[in-house]
């Protein structure tokens, strides 16, 4: 971002705009308060409190602007899209669905972004084999197998 799109403390006005900040007081208390329900309930050290899972963490801030999306309200308009929003990997294009920032695309990129995930995968065509007969490597692993059989049995 340029220097005229973040203030003083390095905040984007737009999210600042969307979710107003509490007052600091409030904010430490929250952070003391999480951090003493983890340790109780977990007994992790100091460092390994301030630890925070992605998707749970990502999911709170999406719900402060409004931008989390509904599964349940989903279900209702459009259950394919539920379902892969559900089930599926969680991808950023959920977030667009609706609220600030909302993306008419981000529907169809939802439901395809396995598609652009597996494709490079498959760019790669096997040369056919010519041959008839089985390589020589297959019929002495085979050969092997059933020498092992038959002497492991004895």
């Amino acid at each position: 971002k340029s220097p005229q799109e973040l203030n003083s403390a390095g905040r984007s006005p737009l999210f600042l705009r969307l979710c107003p900040l509490p007052p600091q007081s409030v904010m430490e208390q929250e952070v003391n308060e999480k951090k003493k329900n983890l340790v109780r309930r977990f007994g992790l050290s100091f460092d390994e409190v301030l630890k925070t899972e992605c998707l749970v963490y990502t999911d709170e801030l999406a719900s402060f602007i409004g931008a989390k999306p509904s599964v349940l309200g989903l279900l209702c308009r459009d259950p394919r899209l539920a379902l892969t929003v559900f089930f599926g990997p969680c991808s950023p294009y959920q977030y667009r669905l609706g609220g600030p920032g909302h993306w008419e695309g981000a529907r169809q990129a939802i439901l395809t972004q396995w598609d652009r995930t597996l494709k490079p995968t498959r760019t790669r065509v096997p040369p056919s084999s010519s041959s008839s007969c089985p390589s020589l490597l297959t019929v002495v692993g085979f050969l092997l197998l059933l020498a092992a059989v038959f002497f492991g049995f004895q």
